[in-house]
Formats: structure tokens, C-alpha cells, sequence
């Protein structure tokens, strides 16, 4: 079973969940995980121990929570235009906010805390494989090239945050996530 975990203010009705689960059927499972980063730890480590979860396929602040759980659980790991330090890059978004779908909530100064406290000082390489554009305008993608140096990277010119076309990678993220040598 493989994991996806979507990125900040997302949804499990996003472009990327909604062509993942199509691609991978039964065999992929969509997180609602809380906002608040507390919460949404505990919950993807429930769901990894309960679902036996063998690879993890996500984006943005979601690549954040995906590190952790790769590492901690020895994971294989897709990772989309990843934040590799959202204590710092979501500090703009500090007070009233909407999730994609319309829910409001408050991103406080201890969510940044406890981002913080997850923090992957080095990554185990070999677990990622990353999908990079230099267009992405909302993270530096050279922070995710530095900081995941030595791991499987595709890196393309332009693009967005969402990481355009990344339909055509379907096979390639699939095979990455079934090889486990």
C-alpha cells in the first residue's frame, strides 16, 4: 500500500490525489491529515503502522512529513517540489487562512514550533526520488536539490509549484516505489 500526503491549504481533492488514486487504484490511500502539524504527524504514523505502508508519494509541506516518516520508517518516497524547511517558508501564511476546499484556520507561531521539531537534519538518500521545476513560485527548488544531494532527482526548466505534467512520470514513480534493492 503507498501513501499520498498532500502539501498546505491542499486537499484530498487536488489534481495530484485525485491522478494518483486513479493511477494506482486500490493500491494508493489519500490522507485528510490536520492542519495543525502535531496532529497531522500522529496521524500519518497511525496510518503508516495500520496500513503497512511500503512507499509515500507527496508535495510541498507534505514532502516535509513524507521525510520524516521515510526516515523514521524506512521508506521509499516520491517527493514533489518538497519544503524542506516549512518553519521557515510558511511563516508568511501566520494567522487567518482557507484550506483549497473552503475550511478556515489559524497557523500559528507554535505550528512553526512544532514543524521545527521534525526536522530531518540528514536524509537517507537513497529513499528519494524528487521531481523538481526551477518555475515552482513558492519554494527555491535549489534547497531541495542541496538538501536531498545524492538522491534521484528529475529536475525540469520552468513549470510551477505543481509540478506541471507530472502524468507522464506515473510509471516511473511506480517503479521507484516497487523497488526496494
Amino acid at each position: 500500500m503507498y501513501l499520498y500526503i498532500h502539501g498546505f491549504r491542499s486537499t484530498p481533492k487536488s489534481y495530484k490525489s485525485i491522478l494518483f488514486k486513479k493511477y494506482f487504484k486500490e493500491n494508493l490511500l489519500v490522507c485528510n491529515h490536520p492542519v495543525k502539524p502535531e496532529l497531522a504527524v500522529k496521524y500519518l504514523e497511525k496510518l503508516v503502522r495500520q496500513n503497512d505502508i511500503k512507499g509515500i508519494i507527496a508535495s510541498s509541506l507534505g514532502g516535509f512529513y513524507a521525510t520524516y516518516l521515510s526516515e523514521k520508517y524506512d521508506i521509499k518516497t516520491i517527493l514533489i517540489n518538497p519544503s524542506v524547511a516549512p518553519y521557515e517558508t510558511t511563516r508568511v501564511y501566520l494567522g487567518k487562512n482557507t484550506t483549497f476546499n473552503g475550511e478556515n484556520f489559524l497557523w500559528e507561531e507554535n505550528d512553526l514550533k512544532n514543524l521545527s521539531k521534525i526536522s530531518i537534519k540528514k536524509p537517507t538518500v537513497e529513499n528519494y526520488l524528487l521531481f523538481l521545476q526551477t518555475g515552482d513560485d513558492i519554494l527555491d527548488y535549489k534547497v531541495a536539490l542541496n538538501f536531498y544531494k545524492g538522491s534521484k532527482i528529475i529536475l525540469e526548466n520552468g513549470g510551477s509549484h505543481s509540478f506541471d505534467n507530472i502524468d507522464k512520470y506515473l510509471s516511473k514513480i511506480e517503479d521507484f516505489l516497487s523497488s526496494y534493492t
